[in-house]
Protein backbone atom coordinates (compact mmCIF):
# COMPACT_ATOMS: atom_id res chain seq x y z
CA UNK A 1 0.00 0.00 0.00
CA UNK A 2 2.95 2.27 0.78
CA UNK A 3 3.72 2.46 -3.14
CA UNK A 4 0.75 3.67 -3.66
CA UNK A 5 0.61 6.25 -0.96
CA UNK A 6 1.87 9.23 -3.42
CA UNK A 7 -0.78 11.40 -5.17
CA UNK A 8 1.55 11.01 -8.62
CA UNK A 9 1.34 7.60 -8.18
CA UNK A 10 -2.13 7.28 -7.86
CA UNK A 11 -2.56 9.90 -10.57
CA UNK A 12 -0.36 7.72 -13.14
CA UNK A 13 -2.62 4.68 -12.15
CA UNK A 14 -6.09 6.79 -13.29
CA UNK A 15 -4.25 7.31 -16.43
CA UNK A 16 -2.99 4.04 -17.21
CA UNK A 17 -6.36 2.70 -16.21
CA UNK A 18 -8.24 5.00 -18.79
CA UNK A 19 -5.73 4.12 -21.98
CA UNK A 20 -4.13 0.96 -23.08
CA UNK A 21 -0.41 2.11 -22.55
CA UNK A 22 1.43 5.13 -22.23
CA UNK A 23 4.63 6.37 -21.66
CA UNK A 24 6.22 8.25 -19.13
CA UNK A 25 6.12 11.59 -21.55
CA UNK A 26 2.43 11.05 -22.47
CA UNK A 27 1.27 10.63 -18.81
CA UNK A 28 3.02 13.66 -17.69
CA UNK A 29 0.70 15.88 -19.91
CA UNK A 30 -2.23 14.03 -17.83
CA UNK A 31 -0.57 14.16 -14.42
CA UNK A 32 1.00 17.33 -14.63
CA UNK A 33 4.43 16.46 -13.20
CA UNK A 34 7.66 15.90 -15.50
CA UNK A 35 8.25 12.91 -17.71
CA UNK A 36 11.37 12.13 -15.37
CA UNK A 37 9.25 12.40 -12.54
CA UNK A 38 6.80 10.13 -14.32
CA UNK A 39 9.46 7.56 -14.73
CA UNK A 40 10.30 7.02 -11.65
CA UNK A 41 7.06 6.55 -10.21
CA UNK A 42 6.20 4.29 -12.76
CA UNK A 43 9.37 2.44 -11.82
CA UNK A 44 8.05 2.37 -8.55
CA UNK A 45 4.65 1.17 -9.09
CA UNK A 46 6.14 -1.69 -11.45
CA UNK A 47 8.66 -2.88 -8.61
CA UNK A 48 5.04 -3.42 -6.77
CA UNK A 49 3.09 -5.23 -9.58
CA UNK A 50 1.18 -1.92 -10.44
CA UNK A 51 2.02 -1.26 -13.70
CA UNK A 52 4.73 -3.08 -16.46
CA UNK A 53 5.97 -2.51 -19.80
CA UNK A 54 3.80 -1.99 -22.87
CA UNK A 55 4.78 -3.23 -26.06
CA UNK A 56 7.10 -1.09 -27.90
CA UNK A 57 9.69 1.85 -27.89
CA UNK A 58 12.60 1.74 -25.61
CA UNK A 59 14.38 4.15 -23.28
CA UNK A 60 11.79 7.15 -22.73
CA UNK A 61 9.91 6.29 -25.53
CA UNK A 62 8.99 2.97 -23.67
CA UNK A 63 5.24 2.98 -22.70
CA UNK A 64 3.64 1.12 -19.60
CA UNK A 65 0.45 -0.10 -18.94
CA UNK A 66 -1.58 -0.86 -15.45
CA UNK A 67 -1.74 -4.94 -14.73
CA UNK A 68 -4.90 -5.00 -13.76
CA UNK A 69 -8.11 -3.19 -14.10
CA UNK A 70 -8.73 -2.02 -10.35
CA UNK A 71 -6.87 -2.41 -7.67
CA UNK A 72 -7.85 -4.16 -4.24
CA UNK A 73 -6.67 -4.01 -0.80
CA UNK A 74 -7.27 -4.70 2.97
CA UNK A 75 -9.51 -2.33 4.81
CA UNK A 76 -7.93 -3.34 7.87
CA UNK A 77 -4.99 -0.83 9.56
CA UNK A 78 -3.80 2.26 9.79
CA UNK A 79 -2.26 2.77 5.96
CA UNK A 80 -5.58 1.26 4.46
CA UNK A 81 -7.46 3.89 6.18
CA UNK A 82 -4.92 6.60 4.62
CA UNK A 83 -4.94 4.81 1.12
CA UNK A 84 -8.62 5.10 1.50
CA UNK A 85 -9.59 8.53 2.31
CA UNK A 86 -6.86 9.83 -0.28
CA UNK A 87 -8.49 7.88 -2.91
CA UNK A 88 -12.20 9.06 -1.89
CA UNK A 89 -10.90 12.80 -1.68
CA UNK A 90 -9.28 12.14 -5.22
CA UNK A 91 -12.52 11.15 -6.79
CA UNK A 92 -14.77 13.64 -4.95
CA UNK A 93 -12.40 16.02 -6.24
CA UNK A 94 -12.53 15.05 -9.55
CA UNK A 95 -16.50 14.78 -9.51
CA UNK A 96 -16.58 18.78 -8.19
CA UNK A 97 -13.29 19.79 -10.76
CA UNK A 98 -16.57 18.13 -13.26
CA UNK A 99 -19.34 19.64 -11.81
CA UNK A 100 -18.03 22.80 -11.70
CA UNK A 101 -17.03 22.54 -15.48
CA UNK A 102 -20.39 21.20 -16.86
CA UNK A 103 -21.02 24.67 -18.48
CA UNK A 104 -18.92 24.17 -20.96
CA UNK A 105 -20.12 20.90 -21.94
CA UNK A 106 -22.36 20.07 -24.63
CA UNK A 107 -26.31 19.94 -23.68
CA UNK A 108 -26.55 16.29 -24.27
CA UNK A 109 -23.50 16.10 -21.84
CA UNK A 110 -24.65 17.48 -19.01
CA UNK A 111 -28.32 15.78 -19.01
CA UNK A 112 -26.42 12.45 -19.10
CA UNK A 113 -24.57 13.47 -15.92
CA UNK A 114 -25.94 11.67 -12.07
CA UNK A 115 -25.71 12.02 -9.05
CA UNK A 116 -27.13 10.34 -6.56
CA UNK A 117 -27.78 9.55 -2.61
CA UNK A 118 -29.46 7.33 -0.61
CA UNK A 119 -29.46 6.34 3.12
CA UNK A 120 -30.32 2.60 2.81
CA UNK A 121 -30.73 -0.25 5.67
CA UNK A 122 -28.66 -2.75 5.21
CA UNK A 123 -26.68 -5.86 6.47
CA UNK A 124 -22.64 -6.35 6.20
CA UNK A 125 -23.87 -8.96 3.41
CA UNK A 126 -26.04 -6.55 1.32
CA UNK A 127 -23.70 -4.32 1.67
CA UNK A 128 -20.89 -6.46 -0.01
CA UNK A 129 -23.73 -7.96 -3.04
CA UNK A 130 -23.97 -4.21 -3.64
CA UNK A 131 -20.51 -2.96 -3.83
CA UNK A 132 -19.82 -6.27 -5.61
CA UNK A 133 -22.97 -5.96 -8.51
CA UNK A 134 -21.72 -1.97 -9.03
CA UNK A 135 -17.66 -3.33 -10.12
CA UNK A 136 -19.71 -6.06 -12.07
CA UNK A 137 -21.69 -3.35 -13.79
CA UNK A 138 -18.38 -1.16 -14.40
CA UNK A 139 -16.75 -3.92 -15.42
CA UNK A 140 -18.67 -4.02 -18.40
CA UNK A 141 -17.74 -1.10 -19.42
CA UNK A 142 -13.76 -0.59 -17.96
CA UNK A 143 -11.41 -1.04 -20.41
CA UNK A 144 -13.06 0.57 -23.37
CA UNK A 145 -10.55 2.20 -25.84
CA UNK A 146 -11.34 5.91 -27.05
CA UNK A 147 -14.16 5.91 -29.88
CA UNK A 148 -15.77 9.16 -31.60
CA UNK A 149 -18.29 10.63 -29.38
CA UNK A 150 -16.77 9.09 -26.15
CA UNK A 151 -15.41 11.33 -22.95
CA UNK A 152 -13.32 10.02 -20.25
CA UNK A 153 -16.41 10.25 -17.45
CA UNK A 154 -15.56 9.87 -13.65
CA UNK A 155 -17.58 7.10 -11.67
CA UNK A 156 -17.78 7.19 -7.86
CA UNK A 157 -18.99 5.12 -5.56
CA UNK A 158 -19.63 4.90 -1.66
CA UNK A 159 -21.10 3.04 0.60
CA UNK A 160 -20.48 2.75 3.89
CA UNK A 161 -21.80 1.95 7.13
CA UNK A 162 -23.14 5.31 9.60
CA UNK A 163 -21.80 4.79 13.46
Amino acid sequence: MRALAHPTRLALLDHLHAVDQATATECSEFVDESPSSCSYHLRALAKWGFVEEGGGGAGRERPWRATATRIEFPSDGHEATVLRDELVARQQQRVRDSLRNEHELPAAWRRAAQTSAATLELTARELEELGERFESLLDEFRGRQHRRGTRRVAVSFGAVADR
